[in-house]
């Protein structure tokens, strides 16, 4: 079995937003693509990565009712407290992006990648090739190719 490469694992599509979107922008573009996470451009040029996360982080001061958690939020069919939607207007992408973006190339072994993962504590990056961004890959997608993995190697021994 050849190992698998990031461009084997990756979703080709690299999903973005611009750094001066809201954050509310940004909510709902995550949640209408199901994804956790974007990158952040600026014209032509990857300037940071942005997900779920950050605006948890961003607003985690916040009192949160029962009625309103952070995971209702995100849902499909979430309706935000007016409270909250207010912080959600007033910040930008720009504000809680991570101004780094991690790259590997297409190439690159399932094993590299997540050890690149691991060891910078991120659960994305951007797949190159030829330095161009060509996707992105994702623990999710790492998680999958395991589960993937082990089911051929059941059948394989099983057959």
């Amino acid at each position: 079995m050849k190992p698998l490469t990031a461009k084997d694992l990756m979703t080709p599509r690299l999903m973005a937003v611009s750094r001066h979107d809201t954050l509310r922008n940004l909510v709902d573009f995550l949640r209408d693509n199901q994804i956790h996470g974007a990158a952040v451009q600026e014209g032509d040029r990857l300037v940071g990565v942005v997900s779920y996360t950050d605006v948890v982080v961003y607003l985690s001061d916040e009192a949160v009712d029962e009625e309103y958690s952070f995971s209702n939020m995100f849902a499909s069919d979430g309706e935000v407290p007016d409270h909250m939607a207010l912080r959600l207007d007033a910040a930008n992408v720009d504000d809680v992006m991570t101004p780094a973006v991690f790259t590997v190339d297409q190439a690159c072994t399932a094993g590299e990648v997540a050890a690149l993962m691991k060891e910078k504590g991120i659960h994305r990056a951007v797949v190159t090739e030829e330095g161009a961004a060509v996707g992105v890959i994702s623990t999710t997608d790492l998680v999958d190719a395991v589960i993937r993995y082990e089911k051929a190697v059941s059948g394989q021994i099983a057959g």
